[in-house]
């Protein structure tokens, strides 16, 4: 059973005891991102909130829409741990990809930890500070498994996710798919927890 599916109860009473009929809500959502971010991904952030992995209606406000992306980088968290195992076990010669993965493997498991507790949080406590905290943490995870592949090939070791030459983020290792969907994912849930926080911000201001 895929963790997403454990929270399945919650959010649906979460999801129906706030849901608003919003027209084109995704699309607009997802435009706002992409203005505010030259590395935010508009079609992904629409096929991701369009696609939640557990069976329910498209999410119709931001409370609602802010789990779908939380939840399905929960599930990508849980997989990559599971596939990061199994490339251990086939090809582990005891060097430096085997020290990587196992590098990837510790972080995939904290980011996992951090990602359920962020889902518990948000539904229980909507403490949004709290969330932004852990996603932003396991989003680092995906990077920093990445830079890691990237460091033994390069020998980049500056830490700044950008491959030592200022450019945009490259995701070429064993587990690069995975980890740039993590980040995305990361990236869609962020956006939308901020635009929750300006929100609320508005409200206690007026």
């Amino acid at each position: 059973m895929k963790l997403s599916q454990v929270f399945f109860p919650i959010f649906l009473f979460f999801l129906v005891s706030q849901a608003k009929s919003t027209t084109d809500m995704i699309s607009q959502t997802c435009k706002s991102c992409a203005a505010k971010s030259k590395i935010f991904d508009y079609n992904f952030c629409v096929s991701s909130l369009n696609n939640s992995p557990i069976s329910l209606p498209s999410p119709t406000n931001l409370s609602s829409l802010a789990l779908v992306p939380m939840l399905q980088a929960l599930d990508n968290a849980t997989a990559t741990a599971s596939t990061i195992q199994q490339l251990l076990i086939l090809d582990d010669d005891g060097g430096l990809r085997g020290a990587c993965l196992r590098d990837c493997l510790e972080l995939y498991e904290d980011a996992t930890d951090r990602l359920e507790e962020a889902v518990r949080v948000f539904i229980t406590r909507i403490e949004l500070g709290t969330v932004n905290v852990m996603v932003s943490a396991a989003m680092e995870s995906a990077v920093t498994c990445e830079n890691g592949f990237r460091e033994r090939d390069d020998g980049d070791d500056d830490g700044d996710g950008d491959g030592g030459g200022g450019g945009e983020m490259t995701w070429t290792s064993p587990v690069g798919g995975e980890n740039h969907k993590l980040f995305e994912f990361g990236q869609i849930a962020l956006c939308i927890i901020n635009m929750m926080s300006a929100s609320v911000t508005t409200s206690v201001s007026l």
